[in-house]
């Protein structure tokens, strides 16, 4: 079966040589693609928050609000909200600490920047019912970037399988061209062992002869300078 392959059998070992640089190629641009795609901050589905100095009780389905200060504005001492979130589960750990996790999102400005809160509060801001101090967050994405890796690098992958079986085996201008180059490539009159060893041995002697000449001429002038004081010994 010949799965569409134009000429197939004609300039084989340039097609097949042909076919595997490019596959390398193709291989090194799908890791690439799976590095930078590693990269990507994924919208977040939930956060985890890490809280201490917890005032009050913090229950699931709760809305919280979280509280940062805004550097950018006229008072960046002031604590001021950046939106709230519905509380999806709270553990509760010791010495008032814990780990909350908030879905839901009010705004944008929760949703990729959780971390950024310093402080949240439950209820009202002027006598809420529970308070906390957020010293981190980590987003959940909204599936694992691995799964976006593994599209990216194997997208790259199949568009190249693609490309490489229309250059090298389905399209007629880049196939002749193949071929052809298989065909001069049979018509080089390529060097034998013993001429390619007879010339690395002449290769190397000369070497050793220049490098030898150019030693002896220079501790000749070094001591030829230094008799007539131009050099210190």
């Amino acid at each position: 079966m010949s799965l569409g392959i134009y000429k197939q059998g004609q300039g084989y070992w340039v097609r097949v040589l042909t076919a595997a640089a490019l596959g390398i190629a193709i291989i090194a641009a799908a890791a690439w693609g799976w590095g930078q795609a590693g990269i990507v901050r994924l919208p977040a589905r939930q956060w985890t928050l890490s809280l201490s100095n917890v005032q009050g009780e913090i229950q699931p389905g709760e809305s919280v609000v979280l509280r940062y200060y805004n550097v950018e504005g006229d008072n960046p001492e002031q604590l001021v909200d950046m939106g709230g979130a519905v509380v999806s589960q709270f553990d509760l750990g010791k010495s008032a600490s814990g780990n909350l996790y908030i879905e839901a999102f009010e705004n944008e400005i929760v949703e990729q920047r959780a971390s950024d809160a310093t402080r949240l509060y439950l209820g009202d801001a002027a006598n809420p019912s529970a308070t906390a101090i957020v010293k981190g967050g980590t987003p959940i994405p909204v599936f694992p970037v691995l799964y976006l890796q593994a599209a990216v690098a194997g997208g790259i992958m199949l568009i190249g399988a693609f490309a490489i079986y229309i250059f090298v085996g389905a399209k007629k201008n880049s196939v002749e061209f193949l071929i052809a180059t298989d065909g001069e490539m049979k018509k080089v009159n390529w060097t034998s062992y013993k001429e390619v060893k007879g010339s690395t041995i002449v290769v190397i002697a000369a070497t050793f002869l220049i490098a030898g000449f150019l030693f002896l001429v220079d501790n000749v002038f070094s001591r030829f300078f230094i008799w007539i004081d131009v050099l210190q010994k």
